[in-house]
């Protein structure tokens, strides 16, 4: 044993510093093997994509060995080499689990969506999961630390222009081996579907690919092609030829779709009986999206702007690039021109994937939120998701908040998963599935779009008793991450959910199966509006017979608006992002008063408050009892001559939406016109004693 272990530190410094290339390139196949392994959910599976793909492993262990190469201008490389092989096994190990809770696979524009993944981590993961990760990463850093102590550097002074030869070498190498493989056929720079790209590509090129292709590429012909449209594509409206002018109502279900196309699934009764019905009623088809068990903001974004997901990088949230700090036409900026108020509506955090900035560019001027809505906290699915019935109130409130026509994107949060794989007693339950965490979760799952089918009720039934004339557009923004595959449905696609068009008056629309980012074209060209480019061209061209050509247009368009020099506008963007009111009506603070000298309790008056109102005095944030939308408590020991008050709505820390006006507090035995001279600090900000007499002043 003791001269095995001689050997093997001999073989080992030798390599170390003498022919450390070799375990670079060791170190990168056994990092790729194992990625693939956990990417698969199987040794043998990793194994067996080792040995029918060997163009593709050598590709992506070449991506990963130049990330190695760096450290051969470290003296310290087998610590350099561990952090980064490290890194690679994370992000495989990260990839494995989200294939499990969402279907798609982990890719580089996921890392920019970390902060809405801790506001929803609680529902994926017990405790003891994350304790679990806490453990691996305290083990994961320990051993780093080991390494760095114990392993010894390079005994050699580092050649550093050799290194640096030899890594410029090694990049050439790869980029020419991709260049090879895309050009062969054997690797794609465009991944359309993400799951199977993955899984055909593997794991490390997808995700560089990620990272590196961003956004939509400058066509080729783009000034002459988007010249050519602008002459073509009459984009100037005529707004008094527009008769018909519904409001119009976008109902995004969350994971929403008919189970009944699962096809060796049984169930004790229809879990979706009244969208049954409303397939047959009313126009319908199925709904092409670009993402399935997950990315609900990639169906938000095709819908809202017409255009093609497929034209930016695969796995890209075009809602934390493209429109997160630019305007660009939207279905919401079409309707403002023939007259519309524009509303969103979600019973989740406004902050999610951005939505509160991001639907200021996209034209909304309200946007109500659980942050803004009354909703009973015990009210919510097993996993903390609210429910969609306490839409429908905030659906009308939105539609009689103006004279004038609205539309409103309502977005829906029940169906979200995860689904928990524990046993209950539903209602409806299920025959056709041999695993039993699999049926537990497809029975909680169709519970969920249960309840929703009868808030589709409650919702069509108020709407059909609503004197105005409305639209409701009504689909799925994906399927669920239940791990279901084209061979269970009877339509074999994954990608598709469906739509169903309703309204309270008679109109002619028909049944047809459509991509997501045509379905504005098909709700506005009925109606004769055509504002917009986007919108106009798609109503002239998404049923031509070239459609390839067609959507090379459209990618020319998304280009120009997003990242060209607008020459369909004359050089300059014409959309101007609207100042964003958080709720239909402001939440206002107008005063403070305290019940009696010997007791701390506070009471804070004013208007618009929900069960998410946080009081803060100073800055600092008191424990707040929500009374009625008029009134909160606190109990505050403290209170003194000159305290700051404001109301935050909020769901946790770091969900902080708005902030009311501030209100000072002044105790009643001040001197008259002392408080007269302080007290009245806004349009809303007066004192006890005084409220009164200052509202009379105003």
């Amino acid at each position: 044993i003791k001269e095995g272990y001689k050997s093997f530190k001999d073989f080992f410094k030798q390599t170390y510093n003498k022919k450390i290339i070799y375990m670079y390139i060791v170190d990168a196949f056994i990092v790729t093997m194992l990625i693939e392994m956990f990417s698969r959910h199987s040794v043998m599976g990793g194994i067996y994509y080792f040995v029918v793909n060997p163009y593709t492993i050598i590709c992506n262990a070449m991506i990963v060995l130049m990330t190695l190469s760096v450290t051969l201008l470290m003296r310290r490389r087998i610590f350099g080499m561990s952090v980064i092989s490290m890194l690679w096994i994370v992000a495989g190990v990260t990839n494995s689990v989200l294939l499990v809770c969402r279907v798609t696979p982990f890719n580089a524009q996921d890392i920019k969506q970390i902060d809405s993944a801790f506001g929803v981590i609680d529902k994926y993961f017990s405790w003891k999961a994350v304790v679990g990760v806490i453990v691996i990463g305290v083990v994961v850093i320990s051993a780093l630390s080991y390494i760095w102590v114990r392993i010894p550097k390079v005994d050699h002074k580092i050649n550093i222009p050799r290194n640096v030869i030899c890594i410029a070498l090694i990049y050439a190498i790869c980029v020419g081996s991709i260049n090879l493989g895309i050009g062969s056929g054997l690797l794609s720079l465009k991944i359309g579907n993400l799951r199977d790209g993955y899984s055909q590509y593997g794991f490390v090129y997808c995700f560089v690919n990620s990272l590196i292709n961003t956004g939509i590429k400058k066509p080729s012909n783009y000034a002459s092609k988007t010249n050519e449209i602008k002459k073509e594509v009459d984009e100037k409206k005529d707004v008094d030829k527009v008769e018909e002018r519904p409001n119009i109502i976008f109902l995004q279900l969350e994971s929403f779709f008919d189970v009944n196309h699962m096809k060796d699934l049984k169930y004790s009764e229809n879990p979706l009986p009244y969208f049954t019905e409303l397939k047959e009623k009313y126009p319908h088809g199925f709904l092409n999206v670009p993402i399935v068990g997950a990315g609900t903001v990639n169906t938000e974004f095709e819908a809202m702007t017409g255009l093609n997901l497929d034209d930016f990088g695969p796995g890209e949230y075009p809602f934390k690039t493209a429109v997160a700090d630019r305007t660009c036409e939207s279905i919401c900026f079409n309707l403002k021109e023939y007259g519309y108020s524009c509303h969103a509506v979600h019973n989740n955090t406004a902050t999610f994937y951005g939505r509160n900035k991001v639907f200021s560019n996209l034209g909304y001027d309200t946007f109500t939120t659980i942050e803004n809505i009354n909703l009973p906290v015990e009210d919510k699915t097993k996993m903390g998701w609210a429910k969609d019935k306490y839409l429908t109130n905030y659906i009308m409130k939105a539609l009689k908040s103006t004279k004038k026509q609205d539309y409103i994107y309502t977005i829906s949060v029940q169906g979200h998963g995860s689904y928990p794989s524990d046993p209950d007693n539903y209602d409806i339950t299920i025959e056709g599935i041999n695993d039993s965490s699999r049926m537990y979760s497809f029975e909680y799952y169709v519970k969920q779009i249960n309840e929703m089918d009868q808030f589709l009720v409650d919702l069509t039934n108020n709407l059909s008793k609503y004197d105005e004339k409305t639209i409701l557009v009504m689909y799925g923004d994906h399927l669920p991450s239940l791990g279901i595959s084209e061979d269970e449905l009877d339509n074999g696609d994954v990608y598709q959910t469906e739509y169903v068009i309703w309204s309270n008056y008679d109109f002619g629309y028909e049944d047809e199966d459509i991509e997501c980012y045509e379905l504005q074209a098909k709700i506005l060209g009925q109606l004769n509006m055509t504002a917009g480019y986007i919108n106009n061209y798609s109503q002239k061209h998404r049923h031509d017979d070239d459609r390839e050509a067609y959507l090379e247009g459209l990618k020319n368009i998304g280009y120009d608006m997003l990242y060209g020099e607008h020459l369909l506008y004359n050089g300059e963007n014409p959309y101007v992002a609207t100042k964003l009111q958080f709720g239909l009506n402001k939440v206002s603070l107008s005063s403070i008063s305290k019940m009696s000298k010997n007791d701390n309790t506070i009471f804070i008056y004013g208007k618009n408050f929900t069960n998410y109102s946080k009081v803060y005095v100073n800055g600092e944030k008191i424990n707040t009892k929500f009374v009625d939308s008029s009134v909160l408590t606190i109990n505050y020991d403290d209170l003194k001559d000159g305290d700051v008050f404001e109301v935050h709505q909020q769901v946790s820390e770091k969900n902080i939406l708005n902030v009311t006006n501030k209100v000072v507090y002044y105790s009643e035995d001040l001197d008259d016109d002392l408080v007269e001279g302080l007290g009245y600090f806004g349009e809303e900000e007066y004192t006890t004693k005084h409220k009164n007499k200052l509202q009379k002043d105003k």
